[in-house]
């Protein structure tokens, strides 16, 4: 008797369990770094319209079932970096190092218990990439975050016109459901992040080292504001313009505009950061 009402449980539990097989990915929309010189300060590029607060319109779910047919079955967020995609440019000798360290700079926020693992890259080129080429999402991505490389301006996303002015840009790809709107499965009152991928431009000089030369660009400045966007951290300050160039204030890693070197998360970075994510994974 035990055994027949064990088996009519679980085929009850199973008869209601979500069936999500029809949900898919779509481009939901970006986040822009830009330079300082431009005449355009960074921002979204809206693909389906969000809205926010000091935070993005769409988050991670823990333990999503949709998320672990690619990311390898983990609960938690993980991510993966590409080290074929890298720039030759000569101010650049720990390219690989930031990739990786921009992602533990954020782990190492102690308020939240949201830890990204590293995982090994596919070898796929970029989803996001390949869309704007014509081939649709394919589903074959194989982390949650993906620091997918440096590409040339003729190479970065042709969205962009070439990529002028934006050193780089991480995209957000959501969940939507069969009739094409946005998922909300854990009831948090966001739309449900599928997964995320950075892209940086190889039309500038990029450096790394402590002594950035003049007109280079700090790596792992960007990197980390692009991770920021890549855990659900959204632009902040107010821009505004100073002898013809842009400029934020109050100065934090998830300014829109670059301002040069800042290598650790300011005061505002990590409020916002820990008021995400202090809950999880139960919210």
């Amino acid at each position: 008797m035990m055994l027949a009402s064990a088996a009519f449980s679980a085929t009850t539990l199973a008869e209601k369990a979500p069936d999500f097989s029809k949900h898919r990915a779509v481009l939901a929309y970006a986040e822009l770094m830009t330079h300082p010189d431009s005449d355009e300060a960074g921002g979204i590029i809206v693909y389906q319209r969000d809205k926010g607060n000091g935070q993005l319109g769409a988050d991670f779910v823990y333990n999503d079932p949709r998320r672990a047919s690619f990311n390898g079955g983990e609960a938690n967020v993980n991510f993966a970096v590409d080290d074929t995609s890298m720039t030759s440019d000569a101010g650049m000798s720990s390219q690989a190092f930031w990739m990786r360290d921009s992602v533990h700079i954020w782990n190492r926020e102690t308020c939240s218990n949201m830890r990204m693992d590293e995982v090994a890259h596919n070898g796929n080129r970029g989803v996001v990439e390949r869309y704007f080429e014509g081939q649709g999402i394919n589903a074959d991505w194989g982390a949650d975050l993906t620091q997918v490389g440096f590409r040339s301006a003729a190479e970065f996303p042709a969205v962009f016109g070439g990529g002028s002015n934006i050193l780089g840009v991480t995209f957000t790809l959501t969940w939507v459901d069969e009739n094409g709107a946005p998922t909300d499965i854990d009831n948090n009152g966001k739309a449900d992040v599928a997964f995320r991928e950075i892209y940086y431009n190889d039309e500038y000089e990029w450096s790394d080292s402590d002594a950035v030369a003049q007109g280079a660009i700090d790596f792992p400045t960007v990197a980390i504001h692009e991770v920021g966007h890549g855990v659900s951290a959204a632009h902040f300050g107010m821009i505004a313009v100073k002898n013809q160039r842009l400029f934020a204030k109050p100065r934090a890693i998830m300014n829109a505009v670059y301002g040069g070197q800042l290598r650790d998360l300011t005061g505002r970075d990590s409020g916002s950061h820990c008021s995400n994510w202090a809950q999880w994974p139960n919210g």
